[in-house]
């Protein structure tokens, strides 16, 4: 059975013009070990699946439908209460701006050893502390640098830092929500090194959030390419990067440069972003689509079955039509 099911899965905002459907009908699992890679441009909901799964969301925001499986548990049902007890313990999260995600008047030490004791009120104050050492242990931040304040932690050590709270509990399932933002390529992959390392030693599944194709190319197994809300293709890692079948997985992958070709290619352009209030039927990527037909801005496309493991959110004959053009 999978660590986690998510099944029809829509998220909405409030917002003096309407509903904002921000996350649209999605559906995707992973068991445990598992790493799992979100990928898109900015806006098309992917920390918004983050923030669902840890129970996060703004006040502005709710679940409009679906259901969220971890372990039997419907956390789609949760009240406060229960999120309190969950949160950190079986579901954790790396957030992106490590800059900000720390309390700078308190002792990095002391924040971690707050996550423990909260999760864990029968611990002694020597337990806590000998797990706060570990955690630093398992990120590489010298033992002596635990009494520090963030202030006093370089970028690289702050995201570490990040990652060490994110472990504490030992959670089942950590969602990475662009941990790499703001750092130079050299600690990006000192960081991504990291990720993994603590994957394999504690058999923990990853949700790793990003715009970064390389970045989530890198980490992830398996990736979901998201645009406008939606997931519009799922497959492997090589399905994915190496064979894209929809036109948006195409159109991102075109747009990544690289030494050999960034002198003569031509970007491809996404020219408008889908209205997520007033956008009822219909294709959300046919007005950027150069492969559309008529039928994509009246009726709703389907998942094509491309392979046991790859799909694609599109009509049959516009992929095959596009393949064979």
């Amino acid at each position: 059975m999978a660590l986690l099911k998510v099944e029809n899965l829509s998220v909405g905002y409030k917002s003096k013009k309407g509903m904002v459907n921000a996350v649209n009908n999605i559906s995707f699992s992973i068991e445990q070990g598992q790493s799992l890679g979100f990928v898109g441009e900015s806006g098309c909901g992917k920390t918004t699946i983050g923030m669902t799964l840890m129970g996060l969301l703004p006040e502005n925001a709710s679940i409009l439908q679906g259901d969220i499986f971890f372990n039997g548990s419907n956390l789609a049902r949760f009240n406060d209460e229960k999120w309190r007890a969950f949160r950190g313990k079986e579901i954790s999260m790396i957030f992106q701006a490590a800059m900000n995600a720390m309390n700078p008047v308190i002792r990095v030490d002391e924040q971690i050893a707050e996550i423990i004791e909260i999760h864990n009120p029968q611990m002694s104050k020597t337990d806590v502390y000998h797990q706060v050492k570990q955690m630093f242990n398992l990120v590489e931040i010298p033992e002596d640098r635990l009494r520090d304040f963030p202030h006093q932690y370089s970028g690289g050590m702050k995201q570490r830092a990040i990652i060490a709270m994110a472990l504490a509990c030992t959670p089942k399932l950590i969602i990475a929500d662009e941990p790499t933002t703001a750092l130079d390529v050299i600690v990006q992959d000192q960081i991504l090194k990291e990720i993994k390392k603590i994957q394999k030693a504690l058999n923990t599944s990853v949700i790793f959030i990003s715009h970064d194709i390389a970045v989530v190319a890198d980490v992830c197994k398996d990736i979901c390419v998201m645009y406008g809300g939606q997931i519009v293709e799922k497959g492997t890692r090589e399905e994915v990067f190496k064979s894209p079948r929809h036109p948006y997985t195409r159109t991102l992958l075109g747009s990544y440069l690289t030494l050999d070709s960034y002198e003569d290619i031509k970007v491809p352009e996404i020219r408008e972003a889908p209205d997520l209030i007033t956008m009822t039927g219909g294709c959300r990527f046919s007005v950027n689509c150069n492969c559309k037909s008529q039928k994509c801005k009246t009726q709703t496309p389907g998942w094509v079955n491309l392979s046991a493991t790859h799909q694609a959110l599109c009509f049959e004959d516009e992929l095959n039509k596009d393949e064979n053009d």
